[in-house]
């Protein structure tokens, strides 16, 4: 392991059952979610459920304000509640949508309205993990949320370990 000063530079991370039970302590206060929806309504029913599962939700009321905190911070999932099609704004939100799948890897839940029959088609090309149609109760975010939660686990358990660092070798004369 590389040292600088005498001290260490290189983390080690945890590996095998060490690695999993971490990742089960960890304080659920950790996981952020992003969340953007038109509606206050919808807003305070997300951000309930998300509460209830453990989420720090933050909330984004409009495509704007959304790309802005997409650049600023990184969370591990994103949820997109899409207005109705026939809104002025669902084109700037699911090109804003678009922008920003682009420069993340988070997890990406679209809850559609079920009026255009072409949008679970667009959220799956798009890569989200999940699309929900018509998603009006607290009990199916909570469900959802709580799915999500586990695949963000999963996904830190299968993710690469990091690398290690080694001395350099030392030059041959």
């Amino acid at each position: 392991m590389a040292t600088v000063n005498g001290t260490s530079t290189a983390v080690l991370a945890p590996r095998g059952e060490a690695a999993r039970v971490t990742a089960r302590s960890a304080p659920p206060q950790l996981l952020r979610c992003m969340v953007v929806s038109l509606s206050a309504d919808r807003r305070r029913l997300i951000r309930t459920a998300a509460e209830a599962q453990a989420w720090d939700a933050i909330i984004c009321r409009d495509a704007g304000e959304f790309l802005r905190t997409a650049f600023k911070r990184s969370v591990p999932l994103i949820i997109v509640d899409l207005p109705d099609a026939s809104s002025l704004a669902y084109g700037e939100f699911k090109g804003v949508v678009e922008r920003t799948k682009e420069i993340t890897s988070s997890l990406m839940l679209v809850v559609g309205t079920g009026t255009d029959e072409l949008e679970e088609v667009w959220a799956r090309q798009l890569g989200a993990w999940a699309y929900l149609c018509e998603a009006n109760s607290l009990r199916g975010f909570e469900f959802l949320l709580r799915e999500a939660r586990q695949a963000v686990e999963r996904r830190e358990l299968l993710a690469p370990a990091p690398l290690e660092f080694a001395e350099p070798l030392p030059m041959a004369d």
